[in-house]
């Protein structure tokens, strides 16, 4: 029997014991930017002027069971495989982060929402695609974008980003 304490227990669904702090899931490893597959769906039915909101989806590509879990870092990248600097900010969206044992195939989701920019200013941060780590100054991979503009385009503007929290279903994590 678990002995866990009775505020976790909040999680009916949850196979393994509640998470609490950094020490849940101390036999499965952190999974790193190798381990998985980013997919960031734009979600046209959540525009609103000039903000924009996107799905994030990070699957176990992996063939070991790893864990995730905080914030997604997500980078801005132009034609020349730079980073693009874009103000950023961590938010508590949808809540705090729930961190998931991601076994292989399996995925956890966060959201994230911009201000898209014109890209002729000179003030607008503008690349053709995005990247997606786990860890502040990490490794990152490409994400697949879907419902973005073309990468020939280079029409990705990000004049600021919040990055919501990761969570181990899609439920209202673009809900913000």
């Amino acid at each position: 029997m678990s002995d866990a304490p009775a505020a976790a227990s909040s999680a009916p669904a949850a196979a393994s014991p509640a998470p609490a702090g950094g020490g849940a899931s101390a036999a499965v490893p952190a999974c790193t930017a190798a381990d998985v597959k980013a997919t960031l769906t734009e979600q046209p039915q959540r525009r609103e002027g000039d903000s924009r909101m996107a799905l994030v989806q990070l699957t176990n590509a992996s063939s070991r069971t790893c864990n995730v879990g905080g914030w997604p870092v997500i980078t801005l990248v132009n034609a020349a495989d730079e980073a693009v600097t874009v103000p950023t900010k961590d938010v508590a969206e949808p809540g705090e982060s729930v961190p998931a044992d991601l076994a292989p195939g399996t995925g956890a989701f966060a959201g994230i929402k911009w201000t898209i920019c014109d890209k002729a200013d000179a003030d607008c941060p503008t690349g053709n695609t995005i990247k997606v780590g786990l860890g502040k100054g990490g490794p990152l991979v490409v994400a697949t974008l879907e419902g973005f503009p073309n990468p020939e385009q280079s029409a990705i503007t990000l004049k600021s980003l919040q990055v919501g929290t990761i969570q181990p279903s899609n439920q209202g994590v673009v809900a913000w």
